[in-house]
C-alpha cells in the first residue's frame, strides 16, 4: 500500500508552474508505484514460516524494514475484523504512544463531516458558502467567487479546483513566513485563514481531482461553525469518543494546530485503527446511505487516468472485483526550513494505513523517511506486511483493544 505523502514537501524555490510539474511528476510516479506494489502483494519469494503467530510475522517484518531503511523510530498495530491482535514500538516509541498521524487525520474530518450529514445539517451537494458565511466575516470575503459555489463531496473528494501548491509549500500560503516568525508550537490556522481567503481557484470546482489539504482546512472550519465549538473538541466528542478512545484525544502538540483539520491529529497505532471500525462496520449512528455510499463508490471520484484509484470520504479507495474495496492513506511531513523561529527545522516523518475488503487492517509511523522523500522504502513496507499476511494460517481471536484502554466495539 504504498501511498503518494500527502502532506508538506520542503519549501523549494521554483516557480508555480514548476512546482506543479514536478509535483505531478512525483504523484504519477508515485501512484503508479503504489499499484504495481498492490498488484504484486501477497506474492513473496519466500514461503512462510510454518506455524509462525501473526505476532511474528508483523513484527519481523517491521524490524527486517526498519534495518534496511535505517529507521530509527518506529510503531505498528494490526487488526483483524475489528479485533486488534498485535501491536509494537521500536527504537523507544511505546506501543499505545501518540504520534502524529498526518495526512490520515482527513478520514476523522471527513467521518465527522458525515455526523453532520447524519444530523440533516450538512449535505454532500451543499454550497459551503451559506456555512461558512461565519469564516468569511471574521477572515474575508473569498477574493474568487466561485469558492463559495463548492460543494462539501468536493471537498472531500479534492474535487474542488483548489491548488495543491500556493507560494513554497503543499499545505497553505503563507506558512513558511509564518514559522519565521514563531515556531510550529505556537502557530494556528486562524493565522493563516486571512491568506487562504486570498487564493484563486485553479479550475472550475468539480472538474478534477487535486490534492489539496487547503480543502480539508475549510472543512475543519464547517465543523466549528456548525458545531460552535473547536474543531478538535467536536471531533473528539463526535467520532473519537464513540470508538472508545479516552484520555482526551487531541491534535499534535507542535503541529497540530497549524495542520489542523488536514493533518494535525495524535494518535496511537491502536487508537488509530480503532477509529478506524468506523469505516468497516459503517454504523447508523454516523452513517446515512447516501454517506456510505460515498465511501465505497469511485463513481465521479477517480484520482488517476487508470481508475484504480479513487478519493472518497478522508481515504483513498482501491476497487476490488468482487470484494469490498480497500481503504488507504499516508501521512508525510517533510519540512526543512533554516530561517525558522527558534532554530532550524528538518524533519521526515510517515505514517501508512490500509483497511482491506476483508477486515485485515494495519498502521504503521516511522521517522526518517515518507513516501515523499523514499517511495521505495514504504513500497516495501507494505509488501512486507502484505506478505505477512498472507503467510498467516489461522487470525487469533483474541482482543487486545481493552488492554490499550480503549473500549471494545
Amino acid at each position: 500500500m504504498l501511498i503518494v505523502s500527502l502532506l508538506v514537501l520542503t519549501p523549494q524555490r521554483l516557480s508555480y508552474g514548476e512546482r506543479v510539474r514536478t509535483i505531478n511528476r512525483l504523484v504519477a510516479s508515485a501512484l503508479t508505484t503504489l499499484v504495481c506494489a498492490m498488484q504484486i502483494s501477497g506474492a513473496s519469494g519466500q514461503p512462510p514460516t510454518a506455524h509462525a503467530s501473526v505476532a511474528d510475522l508483523f513484527d519481523r517484518a517491521m524490524r527486517e524494514w526498519k534495518a534496511s531503511f535505517g529507521v530509527s523510530r518506529a510503531s505498528v498495530a494490526v487488526m483483524r475484523d475489528n479485533r486488534l491482535i498485535f501491536s509494537a514500538g521500536y527504537g523507544g516509541r511505546g506501543t499505545n504512544e501518540r504520534v502524529p498521524v498526518w495526512s490520515l487525520s482527513k478520514a476523522i474530518t471527513a467521518v465527522c463531516i458525515a455526523s453532520f450529514i447524519k444530523e440533516g445539517r450538512l449535505g454532500l451537494n451543499d454550497p459551503i458558502g451559506p456555512v461558512l458565511k461565519p469564516v468569511f466575516v471574521r477572515f474575508g470575503e473569498p477574493e474568487d467567487e466561485r469558492l463559495a459555489r463548492v460543494t462539501v463531496a468536493q471537498l472531500l473528494s479534492h474535487r474542488s479546483g483548489i491548488p495543491r501548491a500556493i507560494d513554497d509549500n503543499l499545505f497553505a500560503p503563507g506558512l513558511v513566513q509564518l514559522l519565521r516568525e514563531r515556531p510550529p508550537r505556537e502557530a494556528t490556522i486562524e493565522m493563516l485563514m486571512p491568506q487562504i481567503m486570498k487564493m484563486s481557484l485553479v479550475r472550475a470546482p468539480g472538474t478534477d481531482f487535486e490534492y489539496t489539504n487547503m480543502g480539508y482546512v475549510l472543512l475543519g472550519q464547517i465543523i466549528e461553525a456548525l458545531s460552535s465549538k473547536r474543531y478538535e473538541i467536536a471531533c473528539a466528542e463526535r467520532v473519537l469518543a464513540k470508538v472508545g478512545i479516552k484520555d482526551s484525544p487531541s491534535l499534535d502538540r507542535d503541529w497540530g494546530g497549524i495542520m489542523y483539520a488536514a493533518s494535525g491529529w495524535a494518535l496511537s497505532g491502536p487508537e488509530y485503527l480503532a477509529f478506524a471500525r468506523l469505516l468497516h462496520s459503517r454504523p447508523q449512528s454516523l452513517f446515512t446511505p447516501e454517506t456510505t455510499e460515498f465511501l465505497q463508490s469511485s463513481d465521479g471520484k477517480w484520482m488517476n487516468a487508470e481508475r484504480t484509484l479513487a478519493y472518497t470520504l478522508g481515504v483513498i479507495i482501491r476497487p476490488v472485483v468482487g470484494s469490498s474495496p480497500n481503504f488507504l492513506h499516508a501521512g508525510g511531513h517533510n519540512w526543512n526550513q533554516n530561517d525558522a523561529a527558534g532554530g532550524p527545522i528538518n524533519e521526515a516523518r510517515g505514517t501508512s494505513f490500509l483497511l482491506a475488503g476483508d477486515g485485515t487492517a494495519w498502521f504503521a509511523s516511522y521517522d526518517g523517511l515518507t513516501a515523499g522523500t523514499n517511495p521505495e522504502a514504504t513500497k516495501e513496507l507494505d509488501q512486507a506486511f502484505w506478505r505477512a499476511r498472507d503467510s498467516v494460517s489461522a487470525w487469533p481471536q483474541h482482543d487486545q483493544f481493552l488492554s490499550m484502554g480503549i473500549e471494545p466495539k
